[in-house]
């Protein structure tokens, strides 16, 4: 494991909130601790929910983003990036297959340079899967086609949607115009396949994924849900991604790991305290099952839900 993590400790449910705010910007604070998974589960939710639909009287923190030291999650998968927005590296017998690009001011730091952290060269980058086109996923893009001769993967939708949407923050150069997918299609480099599932609401082209990891002897399957809040969306734009979410977590029964691209989406920092002291023959943290996967999925639809009718009734 190449990282060494600690959180605040977290002890009553009614005290995970704060907790969850502090994780995301405390490595290195020793407690300790060890998370076990009823607790990590409720980080897990309390972050989530407070992300996607905080209650009236909460809001999503302001995170001021911290590096994450790279992590080695599963044998053939990294985490890298903030503690606020990740990025993934899939490694295959061919090369690697990255999910998601960061910001354009930082993908020296948090893919390229953390990827050399962790034993993997850069230049071995064949495929950059953009899951959808806000410039804090493509925004390292054009930086990993230009030096690493990288191919990016967008849907269609998203594509055109790039040129249009808003950039936050500083402006990202746009990658040049490359590999376009749709629901369904897959790629396959070397060992490794990944199939492309469009959950459009976030972005109109939002792409999740579905592909293996590998545990030792035993091959579990990530979920990658490609969307993260939905505050800024219209009724009609809440009721696709609801649709999205609902479909997601109902494609693949062997979907056993629920992830994404924000840490306070699917509890990763949590999760990794507990990998870097997990013994031989402990779960995984990672992995919940696809009765976990679906009710994580379920709960990204029905917060969603919570939005809609809040919006809907300060329509009325």
């Amino acid at each position: 494991m190449f990282i060494k993590i600690s959180l605040f400790n977290v002890l009553r449910v009614s005290t995970l909130l704060s907790a969850v705010i502090a994780s995301w910007l405390s490595f290195g604070t020793a407690t300790g601790q060890t998370l076990d998974a009823d607790t990590i589960r409720d980080a897990q939710y309390a972050s989530l929910r407070n992300m996607i639909c905080p209650g009236p009287d909460s809001a999503p923190p302001a995170i001021t983003p911290a590096l994450a030291p790279p992590a080695q999650v599963f044998d053939n998968l990294y985490m890298l990036g903030e503690t606020g927005t990740t990025a993934w590296a899939l490694t295959t017998s061919e090369g690697i297959i990255l999910f998601d690009a960061m910001f354009n001011h930082n993908v020296e730091e948090t893919v390229a340079d953390a990827l050399a952290e962790v034993g993997l060269d850069p230049q071995d980058i064949r495929y950059v899967v953009i899951s959808h086109a806000h410039n804090d996923h493509f925004g390292g893009a054009w930086y990993l086609q230009q030096n690493f001769g990288s191919r990016i993967i967008m849907s269609v939708e998203d594509w055109e949607h790039m040129h249009t949407w808003p950039q936050r923050g500083e402006l990202a150069p746009f990658p040049h115009y490359d590999t376009a997918v749709s629901d369904g299609y897959t790629i396959t480099l070397g060992d490794t396949t990944v199939e492309f599932v469009l959950t459009s609401g976030h972005t109109p082209g939002t792409l999740s994924s579905i592909f293996p990891v590998r545990d030792g002897d035993n091959t579990h399957y990530v979920g990658y849900w490609g969307a993260s809040s939905v505050g800024f969306l219209p009724p009609d734009g809440l009721v696709e991604y609801m649709g999205s979410a609902d479909r997601f977590g109902r494609l693949d029964g062997r979907v056993d790991v629920p992830m994404a691209n924000h840490p306070a989406a699917d509890g990763s920092l949590f999760k990794l305290e507990a990998l870097q002291s997990r013994g031989d023959g402990d779960p995984h943290p990672f992995v919940e099952g696809n009765d976990g996967f679906k009710q994580w999925m379920d709960t990204i639809h029905d917060c969603a839900g919570d939005v809609l009718e809040q919006k809907l009734r300060e329509a009325r």
